[in-house]
């Protein structure tokens, strides 16, 4: 099986047009995708160095409204949050099996 690169002329030449219509299309959804990913990074940023004003008008002071990275992101919690969803579900307490629609309500809890 080959690759479908576009890295050269001659693989755009070996390719079909609806290869080559797709490829662009996906490029278009990457291109997209780095895009949000950037201004999403220059959100962050704009909200990670914001202040507020703990002084008077006399004597102004701005502090960081976070104070350390956790308090911006935290990490040991969306670790948490990930692997919470692939445990495995608890063992019925009783001797029947439970339905799907019973493990996914358990589950969603």
């Amino acid at each position: 099986m080959r690759k479908l690169g576009m890295e050269r002329l001659s693989d755009v030449e070996e390719m079909t047009l609806s290869e080559f219509h797709y490829k662009t299309h996906a490029q278009e959804y990457k291109e997209i995708d780095d895009m949000y990913r950037l201004h999403l990074a220059a959100f962050l940023n704009r909200n990670a160095s914001a202040t507020e004003n703990k002084g008077t008008d006399k004597n102004p002071k701005e502090e960081y409204i976070f104070k350390k990275f956790e308090d911006f992101f935290d990490y040991e919690k969306a670790i948490k949050q990930v692997e919470g969803q692939y445990q495995e579900p608890e063992k019925a307490t009783d001797r029947r099996q439970l339905s799907p629609a019973e493990l996914a309500m358990k589950r969603n809890k």
